[in-house]
């Protein structure tokens, strides 16, 4: 399984930083010194200089200890460039993000404290960190020696740049376009409209199916808005970036609040929507405005293209990884491509299958794009008693 986390504009991040003019490979003596700064000052054998690629993380420069090139899953910057301050961990083997890494758990180096900070470009973007590591713990740096080490961050940066890096190419055109191009201010005001009229509707139903489902569309209105705000609040819309908004969530509560959001409009549609099931007993460390997002986009696909009857379940699977599971008893069409559903705009494998009930394609991508940036995987199951669409969240987000 992945447990690393993926940045949302992780294409834009990749192309920008194979643009930095001087990112080669070859080592050379003023990134060493900058390594044996960060090294001295914070007391620590070991510095690197590492480069977070598509799939591997390499290194630039390497004081104290030589590592290879390793994947992603066995980095920990990948990590650090989750967002633009100082990562710092006394004591990894305590830390349930890394205890059972193979770099800390029993049988590997056993690395125990690690304290990095992002290496940003002028761009904007952010492509890997300077770091120390040792293989004992050591108490959390001050912020004075944070300050120097991200001053020697700059100064790796400036480096490498030498000029302006080259801006991230455009990824496939208006069709290609990461979700956030989706998003703007001017979305507020038409949704500020809808959410009124919505709720001036609400107030006049006096049947209660109705009533049922006009108060669902005011909930879904105002999740809307609150998904709007919050991917501007937490984006940075120069680069494409979407960052968390991290906080314990009762999973339980959730999915019973989406059922109850829900139950009504599955119904209208010929469809039933069973009573979750949830089976964590403790809260996780998710941002549960997109995690909800994920889930209503999968039960809207059950809904839209699935079979009549609907599921949702959240478990841990054997490895105690969290797994959000939403199935349906329909089978996929032979025309879908499976491999295609995770590319945005495409329904079933192609635009032209979306048909008159269909969206733009954008829930399966969007899902994908949104687990990963928690460090999970997302996959559609396919058998003879129907389809799920499973969301896998790395263990350490349980909370004890």
């Amino acid at each position: 399984m992945i447990t690393h986390p993926i940045p949302f504009n992780e294409d834009s991040r990749v192309q920008a930083t194979l643009n930095v003019p001087g990112l080669t490979r070859e080592n050379e003596v003023l990134f060493d010194t900058l390594c044996s700064a960060a090294a001295s000052l914070l007391g620590c054998p070991i510095s690197h200089i590492s480069v977070v690629e598509e799939s591997t993380q390499w290194y630039k420069s390497v004081v104290g200890i030589a590592l290879d090139e390793m994947p992603k899953n066995n980095s920990f910057c990948t990590h650090t460039i989750m967002s633009g301050a100082p990562m710092v961990i006394p004591d990894l083997s305590k830390n349930p993000k890394f205890m059972d890494h193979p770099m800390v758990a029993e049988g590997g180096p056993q690395a125990r404290y690690y304290a990095g900070v992002p290496l940003i470009l002028s761009s904007g973007f952010r492509f890997g960190s300077l770091f120390v590591l040792d293989f004992v713990p050591h108490d959390r740096p001050t912020d004075s020696e944070l300050a120097t080490l991200e001053h020697l961050g700059r100064a790796v940066v400036a480096a490498l740049e030498k000029a302006p890096a080259a801006p991230a190419k455009e990824l496939g055109g208006s069709v290609e376009d990461t979700f956030l191009t989706l998003v703007g201010h001017e979305l507020r005001t038409p949704l500020t409209v809808i959410h009124g009229a919505i709720g001036m509707l609400d107030a006049r139903m006096t049947d209660a199916l109705n009533k049922k489902l006009s108060t669902s569309a005011v909930k879904s209105s105002q999740h809307l808005s609150k998904l709007i705000s919050t991917i501007l609040d937490f984006s940075d819309l120069r680069t494409g970036e979407l960052r968390l908004n991290e906080e314990a969530t009762d999973l339980t509560a959730l999915v019973a609040e989406l059922h109850q959001d829900h139950v009504a409009a599955t119904l209208a549609a010929g469809k039933t929507f069973a009573t979750p099931i949830c089976e964590l007993t403790q809260p996780v460390l998710v941002d549960g405005a997109h995690i909800k997002v994920c889930m209503i986009s999968l039960l809207m696909n059950s809904v839209l293209h699935g079979g009549p009857s609907i599921a949702l379940n959240v478990g841990r699977d054997a490895d105690g990884n969290v797994e959000i599971r939403v199935s349906d008893d329909g089978q996929i069409d032979d025309s879908v491509e499976l491999s295609r559903l995770y590319k945005p705009f495409i329904v079933g494998g192609n635009l032209n299958n979306r048909g008159t009930q269909g969206g733009l394609g954008l829930g399966l991508p969007l899902t994908r794009r949104l687990t990963e940036l928690h460090g999970g995987e997302f996959e559609v199951i396919v058998s003879e008693a129907g389809t799920t669409a499973c969301i896998r969240l790395p263990k350490w987000r349980c909370m004890v």
